[in-house]
């Protein structure tokens, strides 16, 4: 533009008077062009993009850089904008347009992304504190044996398919550990995942896309019916010990279920006992601020527990706490066998032991039985009848065998033993043509008449 025009008489003289540049009218005139200006400017600064509209400039750096906006904070209202920054112009301009496009996709999508390592110690904090203890320790041995250690330092938001496969490959290649570890790592992913995508912390969850290792459907030990008969035979005559083996093989509760098990019940006129209460031995945990330097939680001065939120727990003795599931699904009826509710009638008749929490399993003192006591009984018991060292949860695989070869349907093992998949109850199930025996009904003949 060239340069501005004062107005002249005929004369060739300013119509103010003056010189050309002094002239009232000139000053005038400059001074209408800089408001102008300045007022485009400010509206063009003042007009607000919408959502995925992106701007691109260069910092005073020299890097390039490039924005969107992004519907406001949830929580505060505030506005929010991701921005992605290059030395080329043009390479930011491919990234401003996948920005847009994942925008467009997911609606909204994270300013920052924390390392999955970083998150996963975030959701240990919410999510594994509310589940019962045994849970939680899955959980944590899958992240800190196999999710760490293989891909925990990439950011949530560059996870990709591939980096579950790693993780897959890294359990069951480099560790050589089974599918089914690989498996339980991968739930475990995909569960943390799930949370923070449900958080907006990501906008996809990878382990989704990727099919988890297949589970082995692993042959359990387990005892044949003749075995078991004869163990209960062996410990007759030890009234509290036939008891504990008798409802170990006749109900296949678990170990905390049948130590956790209360008078109340047991309902001897339907012939049912109700499972919902699991004795768990809880490990101390630090309380202390600021450390205390000691390496077990148990010796810390301000030692506490930590207790899963939202269940019923009642503390026992020491460690020792009865935990109930958070709602009622978690509970299941079991039938007893006739023996079994024989054995029970005249156990309370005759060896009754008061404890204030009702429990029917109780040391000589009248003091909750501990898991590790209960399991070293096993292994007694075992040896002194000649047989195998089995584990103790082997007395649950024992009940669902001989359900099994008892005819039962799959749905109603499932119901008695309280899993929530048939493929586990397909891993609890063994066919041995040498041992076909008709199940609880069979069992408990042979009970009876030894």
């Amino acid at each position: 533009m060239g340069p501005t025009r004062t107005a002249l008489n005929r004369r060739n003289e300013p119509l103010w008077g003056g010189t050309r540049r002094s002239a009232p009218i000139y000053v005038l005139l400059q001074w209408l062009l800089h408001q102008t200006a300045r007022t485009r400017r400010t509206a063009m600064a003042r007009t607000k993009r919408g959502n995925g509209e992106g701007s691109i400039y260069q910092r005073a750096d020299g890097l390039w850089a490039a924005s969107v906006s992004l519907p406001p904070d949830p929580l505060t209202g505030k506005a929010r904008r991701r921005t992605v920054t290059s030395k080329s112009r043009n390479v930011v301009i491919g990234k401003l347009r996948e920005l847009r496009a994942e925008l467009d996709r997911a609606g909204d999508m994270p300013t920052s992304s924390p390392r999955l390592s970083e998150w996963l110690e975030q959701w240990d904090g919410r999510h594994l504190a509310t589940l019962k203890p045994k849970a939680a320790s899955a959980y944590r041995t899958a992240i800190r044996n196999y999710i760490d250690p293989s891909i925990g330092k990439i950011r949530l938001d560059r996870l990709t398919p591939a980096d579950v496969h790693r993780m897959h490959d890294y359990i069951t290649d480099t560790r050589r550990l089974s599918t089914s570890t690989a498996n339980q790592a991968h739930r475990t992913l995909r569960k943390a995942l799930t949370d923070a995508q449900r958080q907006g912390i990501v906008t996809r969850n990878v382990a989704t896309l990727v099919s988890p290792p297949p589970l082995a459907v692993v042959t359990r030990p387990h005892l044949g019916a003749q075995q078991a008969a004869s163990l209960l035979y062996q410990h007759r005559t030890d009234p509290h010990l036939a008891l504990s083996l008798s409802l170990a093989l006749l109900t296949g509760m678990r170990q905390g279920e049948r130590l956790g098990l209360t008078w109340g019940a047991i309902d001897q006129d339907r012939g049912i006992i109700t499972v919902s209460w699991q004795l768990q031995a809880l490990t101390y945990t630090h309380g202390c601020e600021p450390a205390c330097g000691r390496k077990r939680g148990a010796d810390c001065p301000a030692r506490r527990f930590d207790y899963p939120a939202g269940h019923e727990i009642i503390q026992v003795r020491g460690g020792l706490h009865l935990l109930r599931p958070k709602s009622r699904k978690g509970w299941r009826e079991v039938p007893m066998a006739p023996v079994l509710a024989e054995a029970l009638k005249l156990y309370r008749r005759d060896h009754y032991r008061p404890h204030e929490h009702d429990l029917v399993l109780v040391r000589a003192d009248g003091a909750a039985i501990p898991p590790r006591q209960d399991w070293q009984a096993w292994k007694d018991a075992l040896a002194a009848a000649d047989l195998p060292d089995l584990p103790l949860h082997s007395a649950r695989h024992t009940t669902a065998t001989l359900l099994h070869e008892l005819g039962v349907p799959e749905q109603v093992r499932m119901q008695i033993l309280g899993h929530a998949s048939a493929t586990v109850t397909q891993g609890y199930t063994h066919v041995a043509a040498a041992e076909a025996v008709a199940a609880m009904g069979a069992l408990g003949r042979l009970l009876d008449s030894a």
